[in-house]
């Protein structure tokens, strides 16, 4: 590893409250809403960029007219295309906003620690910002029960899936049992034998 933990525990902090935001917002916004402002992170970015140390990227005013423009665009594309009008709350609109300076500051640093150890790998940066994140997930999520939620999910899928692979088991026998008398029959004992296996095949695929 390349890079302090401090790094990545900051990372992670913005990750952590910028996905959170993200989802929490959904509570009080429509989906066509929250895209709207989700459209006009490449601002904040762009402002956020000449300010951060160790990047102090400086854009030409045209630039700053083409990403107004884009996202623009952006707004007018997702209102026509929405099924639904936006949907506006003032808790949503906050945690959307600071949903998206959270992004700007995420793309942002993660291009400052690239420039300054370009050693570093995004397998790292990866990793370390979520295993960082980790700890600081799992007492919510104890204390809201959403991790027992999701154990219960997990074996209730497992349990879905052997007992349809079990199906498929006896099916597979049961065909290649009809395939093996399928063989030994002739005439019309043959024709029934064939019906029964095209009936046993139908009710594989269902």
């Amino acid at each position: 590893m390349v890079n302090p933990w401090k790094t990545y525990v900051k990372l992670s902090a913005v990750l952590m409250g910028s996905h959170g935001l993200t989802k929490g917002s959904l509570a009080f916004l429509n989906y066509p809403a929250q895209l709207m402002f989700k459209s006009t992170k490449v601002l904040p970015v762009m402002v956020m960029g000449a300010f951060i140390p160790g990047l102090r990227r400086k854009y030409p005013a045209h630039e700053y007219v083409s990403a107004i423009l884009l996202v623009l665009g952006l707004i007018l594309f997702t209102l026509a295309d929405a099924q639904t009008s936006p949907s506006f709350s003032v808790i949503g609109v906050i945690m959307v906003i600071g949903a998206v300076v959270m992004d700007s500051f995420l793309g942002n640093l993660q291009e400052v620690i690239f420039n300054m150890n370009p050693e570093t790998t995004q397998m790292e940066m990866l990793f370390c910002s979520t295993v960082v994140g980790l700890p600081l997930l799992i007492p919510p999520r104890v204390l809201t029960g959403e991790v027992f939620e999701a154990w219960n999910s997990c074996s209730e899928a497992r349990l879905r899936e052997a007992a349809s692979l079990e199906k498929h088991v006896l099916l597979k026998k049961l065909r290649d049992a009809l395939e093996s008398l399928k063989g030994r029959v002739v005439g019309r004992n043959k024709d029934d034998v064939e019906e029964a296996i095209a009936m046993g095949l139908i009710w594989r695929q269902k």
